[in-house]
């Protein structure tokens, strides 16, 4: 379903119209000919910027909002189109939204779900909440701000209800589009998938069948919870962010001649991360003994993922670019002595993994 400002449509055609009686081009009206009239702007998205580098759009959006500004930043209008049943216009390969806007030059900013944004947010869990825009707003005035608690200690925690996260997928369109009388421009929005799946699981090198997830406790520190209109991180509030599952099972690679063995899991879903300049703002991964409260895990979050970043030898990724084209991350730890031995990262079905000895990491 299309949802757009009226006044778009309102504005479009009366521009026409005033062409219409005024140029001898546009005179023929019996017939209700738009000859010479035309104009707006189809706009393109696609979903390639992915580790798979194939665009996923049409299989994994479900809705997309497109904001519209002037050169100068100001807030235009707004149209939103959206999957439903018995019409899922997304999945069209030629899929294409259409804008009839006046005379003039463009600035869009996109944001996309995998379903419709009015009925996740009526739902449990932790929303990622767009601004009200309005006539009076600029584009920096929209952000996108995660649902979290602030407590009197002046933290935040992602108030995630044990459900994971809605998916989020931002653009922004990196040059202006400009709209001409008599000509329909063409326009491509290539969107970055912000919500981040980081699956955490713990085995016990030496006493594997002692394994409990329930004996851990596991966050990650500094989340971000607020995006700004161009994606980049406000620098407060940080939050930190739990896992919305967790869960035991048996290890298959154990030696079963001494013992089955267990395995820990906990499920993570975070905003976008990001590489910072100065290690201290990356984000950290925690975890505690319960018992005896000493932290057994403690590493810098993108540091670890990005230790993929050079497996693909056809496309060698910086470390936030990979960050931004992966989603769904493994880690699996293995503990001695009270602390982790070495670490196995993952991405995806891709294949990839690298072993992490605990004295490598950060240098």
């Amino acid at each position: 379903m299309n949802h757009c400002a009226k006044h778009i449509l309102g504005v479009g055609w009366l521009a026409c119209l005033l062409l219409v009686l005024s140029v001898t081009s546009c005179t023929d009206l019996i017939f209700d000919s738009r000859e010479g009239c035309e104009r707006g702007v189809y706009v393109n998205f696609k979903y390639d910027y992915n580790l798979y580098r194939a665009d996923m759009f049409a299989d994994h959006v479900g809705e997309v909002t497109l904001y519209v500004f002037d050169e100068q930043g100001n807030y235009i209008t707004q149209c939103t189109e959206a999957n439903e049943e018995g019409n899922e216009p997304l999945k069209k390969a030629d899929y294409a939204m259409f804008l009839d806007l006046p005379e003039g030059t463009y600035r869009f900013i996109a944001l996309a779900h995998q379903r419709k944004y009015d009925d996740l947010i009526q739902e449990e869990g932790a929303k990622f909440r767009r601004t009200e825009m309005n006539e009076n707003n600029v584009k920096e005035d929209l952000k996108i701000t995660l649902d979290h608690i602030s407590t009197y200690e002046g933290e935040a925690y992602i108030d995630h209800q044990n459900q994971p996260l809605d998916t989020l997928w931002h653009a922004m369109s990196e040059e202006t589009v400009e709209v001409t009388q008599g000509k329909i421009a063409h326009h491509t929005m290539s969107l970055v998938r912000n919500t981040k799946y980081i699956s955490v699981t713990l085995r016990d090198i030496e006493e594997p069948d002692l394994m409990d997830i329930n004996d851990y406790e596991l966050y990650i520190k500094g989340a971000n919870v607020q995006l700004h209109h161009d994606n980049s991180a406000s620098n407060h509030p940080k939050a930190i962010c739990t896992p919305f599952v967790t869960w035991n099972t048996k290890d298959p690679d154990s030696d079963t001649r001494t013992s089955v063995g267990n395995m820990g899991h906990a499920d993570f879903m975070t905003s976008r991360i990001f590489v910072h300049d100065n290690l201290a703002d990356d984000e950290v991964l925690i975890v505690k003994n319960k018992k005896t409260g000493k932290t057994v895990i403690e590493v810098n979050l993108p540091d670890l993922l990005s230790r993929l970043c050079n497996y693909d030898e056809l496309h060698r990724y910086s470390r936030q670019e990979f960050l931004d084209r992966g989603y769904d991350y493994n880690i699996s730890f293995f503990l001695s002595g009270g602390n982790w031995a070495y670490a196995n990262v993952s991405i995806g079905v891709l294949g990839w993994s690298k072993r992490i000895q605990n004295v490598s990491l950060g240098e």
